[in-house]
């Protein structure tokens, strides 16, 4: 593998590593962290909700739905490792690599359906404990989650690709 390449996999891999540490680590820093960092827990949700009224209960609540998806996502970036460190090992086409990049396709493509829960878990929390916006229920399926869609049916896609290459290339040594 030339030099540039293997180190790429290797920073790859150490970032892969970081992120899925990160990942579970800032959803329980919202969580723990609620009064300073709550506009980052609701920002994105498309509702102006007073967080200063969530009780423990919602908290807690909120903080299972976050670590769900960070964990999932956090088991993908371990499998998307797994192909980073089997690159710098020289062994791209082997069985951990294959089967580390399939695991971090399928998770991003279930992250797709993951992220509509939560987003319309945190609504639904968020407004019970907003007398303005009380018992609010929105699902949406727009352009962003139609984007995440397509990019987690590509890589499911290329997973196919990946693994079959390594199917012809072990039935090309076998030949040999």
């Amino acid at each position: 593998m030339p030099v540039a390449r293997y180190r790429l996999a290797e920073f790859l891999a150490l970032i892969t590593l970081l992120a899925a540490i990160a990942l579970p680590l800032s959803a329980a820093a919202i969580w723990l962290f609620w009064t300073k960092l709550a506009p980052f827990a609701a920002g994105n949700l498309g509702y102006a909700f007073d967080l200063t009224h969530l009780g423990v209960g919602a908290r807690l609540a909120g903080f299972a739905l976050a670590l769900l998806g960070a964990v999932v996502q956090a088991y993908g970036l371990l499998g998307l490792r797994q192909t980073f460190q089997e690159a710098v090992a020289g062994r791209s086409l082997s069985a951990r690599a294959v089967n580390g990049f399939r695991r971090f396709a399928w998770v991003t493509l279930a992250m797709v359906f993951i992220g509509i829960v939560q987003r319309t878990g945190w609504i639904v929390i968020f407004s019970l404990s907003d007398p303005t916006h009380q018992g609010t229920l929105d699902i949406r399926l727009g352009s962003e989650e139609l984007q995440a869609l397509f990019m987690g049916l590509l890589l499911v896609f290329v997973a196919h690709v990946f693994a079959e290459g390594k199917q012809a290339k072990d039935e090309n040594a076998a030949f040999l």
